[in-house]
């Protein structure tokens, strides 16, 4: 009898500590203020009107799980970057290649790689992206660009694994955005 009482408790201690671990881990989905730099490194501005398309390669943020960079996230991170930015005169909101909608560029950015972990005492995101940039009269690529950028998130940033997760995806994220702009910032246009 006190055999079954003890694997009981065991049971009921792991399935507790099992519950508790998974509510560290959740986290919510990345914030795209968060994202957005607070200063850039701008060489050049440019005088034209850039349409920045919905980025692809995100992933959605799901309830119950650990926290996650969505295209809409990225894409408005990045567009209220690139105005707080100024290295365009200004942004739109694109719908594709064939509806610039009077802009005379197209940024299109697409997330390829992006590092999840569960759990750690120091969280590491990294992510990977690429920018192309497209005359919107023409439809030619004028630029591309493939780069990844990263962030650690230390143990003391946070108790939690998932705030921490969410503070790696979202410096990383904002670190990327701002090396983008960067680049972009270097072309003569």
């Amino acid at each position: 009898m006190t055999r079954k009482i003890t694997q009981r408790i065991i049971i009921n201690i792991l399935l507790w500590a099992n519950l508790g671990v998974l509510l560290i881990a959740v986290g919510c989905a990345a914030k795209s203020a968060k994202m957005v730099p607070k200063c850039f490194d701008i060489v050049n501005k440019h005088p034209y009107i850039v349409s920045v398309n919905e980025s692809t390669g995100g992933i959605e943020a799901k309830p119950l799980w650990v926290s996650q960079i969505s295209n809409y996230v990225f894409t408005k991170a990045l567009n209220d970057s690139l105005l707080k930015s100024g290295v365009f005169q200004g942004t739109i909101t694109g719908g594709g290649v064939d509806s610039a909608g009077g802009a005379d560029y197209i940024l299109d950015v697409t997330i390829l790689d992006y590092d999840q972990p569960w759990h750690g005492a120091n969280i590491i995101i990294n992510i990977e992206t690429k920018w192309e940039l497209t005359d919107a009269r023409t439809h030619k690529s004028i630029w591309y660009n493939t780069f990844k950028t990263g962030y650690r998130a230390q143990w003391l940033e946070s108790i939690f694994d998932g705030e921490r997760i969410e503070k790696a995806q979202e410096s990383a994220a904002q670190a990327n955005i701002m090396e983008g702009i960067r680049r972009l910032s270097l072309l003569s246009l």
